[in-house]
């Protein structure tokens, strides 16, 4: 033993190597301590026999009880973990279960479904529909349509109503407007644009039933039955596109964690209007596929570069929402079309931007009051003119 070579540092690290606080072996504390000892084992033995000298050294009961404690330790970190596992795995047996649920209910709207088009499937279209426009005009329209809530019952709020009566009213008025607009700029394209919220639902609130014309199943088919009458009646001197994306009343359960990704009404819809379509020969109709979880669309529009949403998980400032689109994309947007929010407004940007909030169909009711939101019954329609935007206007649908 070299004892010049034995320091305090050596010591401290003995004691660390002891209480188990450093990973290093005997030997390699030995040789970075300048090998004050032959060998590992000769420095072990030494600082033992130190320790014991100073009555630092716990006796053969309290090593045995310290160790002991150890196992005891981990035992119940084991425990702990089992335990947090099988909580675990009770969530996520409970979460599948609610799925599955969701799942079976899911089945059976669609089976509805299915049985209400075997029985009800007649398409009749206008013979306008079999022959394609070819003149083509400078001007270019965009009819947004958004927040139908087609099946929701509104009884005098204010004086506002709304069933699937009064809403087949309302498309009536819009359909006229839009007439009016197409005669008076020549109009022979036409983008209808849907940003979700066609259907009111069933489940996704307490007691919402209770307010529901219809049950989901027939919600979605009367939804289906009124975009495709609008769309046929755009096509009297016009070609029409229609395009869509689902909102949070779209979902088909009405849990937002439950839902399967790209589980909504609004796939159902849009294949089954591309259905009517092709089995009809429209030839003034076009459908456009999408993925059944998209949830914006991008479109060039007679050189207006526009983006549309639903809105439900956007910011409710116009110009914040249009800078996280711009930066979120790496793109520019001449208009963002924004639905959900029940109310029409229009704000202005840089460059000659808008942000678009578009009404919707039902107007307000006790639920939007909440929100201090009380607008009549609107849509939206936009013409363009060749990279200029000439007209942005409210339809109001409330007379």
């Amino acid at each position: 033993m070299d004892n010049s070579k034995i320091t305090k540092e050596l010591y401290d690290l003995c004691i660390q190597k002891r209480e188990g606080k450093t990973k290093l072996s005997w030997d390699q504390i030995n040789f970075l301590n300048g090998k004050p000892f032959s060998n590992g084992e000769n420095l072990r033995s030494w600082i033992k026999k130190k320790l014991k000298k100073e009555g630092k050294l716990p006796n053969k009961e309290k090593y045995i009880n310290t160790e002991a404690q150890k196992k005891l330790d981990d035992v119940k970190k084991i425990i702990g973990e089992q335990t947090v596992l099988k909580h675990q795995i009770r969530q996520e047996k409970s979460q599948l279960t609610k799925i599955q649920k969701n799942f079976v209910k899911s089945i059976s709207i669609a089976e509805e479904i299915e049985e209400y088009l075997k029985e009800n499937c007649i398409i009749n279209i206008p013979e306008y529909c079999y022959t394609p426009i070819e003149i083509k005009s400078n001007y270019e329209m965009v009819v947004h349509i958004s927040d139908w809530h087609i099946g929701l019952v509104i009884n005098n709020c204010e004086g506002n109503y709304y069933n699937w009566e009064i809403a087949n009213k309302r498309i009536d008025m819009l359909i006229n407007e839009c007439y009016k607009y197409i005669n008076l700029y020549n109009i022979k394209k036409i983008y209808v644009i849907n940003t979700g919220d066609m259907i009111e639902h069933t489940y996704m609130r307490e007691q919402q039933s209770q307010f529901c014309e219809f049950p989901q199943s027939e919600q979605i088919n009367r939804a289906i039955e009124l975009i495709y009458r609008l769309l046929c009646a755009l096509c009297k001197d016009s070609n029409v596109e229609y395009d869509s994306i689902f909102g949070n009343h779209d979902r088909m359960s009405g849990d937002k964690t439950a839902n399967l990704d790209g589980d909504n009404a609004e796939v159902i819809i849009r294949r089954q209007i591309k259905n009517y379509c092709e089995l009809s020969k429209n030839k003034r109709l076009t459908v456009i596929d999408r993925k059944p979880n998209d949830n914006e669309i991008i479109k060039n529009i007679n050189n207006i570069d526009c983006k549309f949403i639903h809105g439900e998980d956007s910011t409710v400032d116009g110009k914040k929402a249009m800078k996280n689109e711009i930066s979120m994309d790496n793109r520019f947007y001449n208009i963002l079309f924004k639905g959900h929010l029940h109310n029409f407004n229009i704000e202005s940007e840089n460059h000659g931007r808008y942000i678009i909030y578009s009404g919707c169909l039902s107007g307000y009711n006790s639920y939007s009051k909440k929100f201090k939101c009380t607008t009549v019954a609107s849509q939206t329609i936009c013409i363009f003119d060749k990279g200029k935007i000439e007209l942005i206007k409210d339809i109001q649908l409330n007379k």
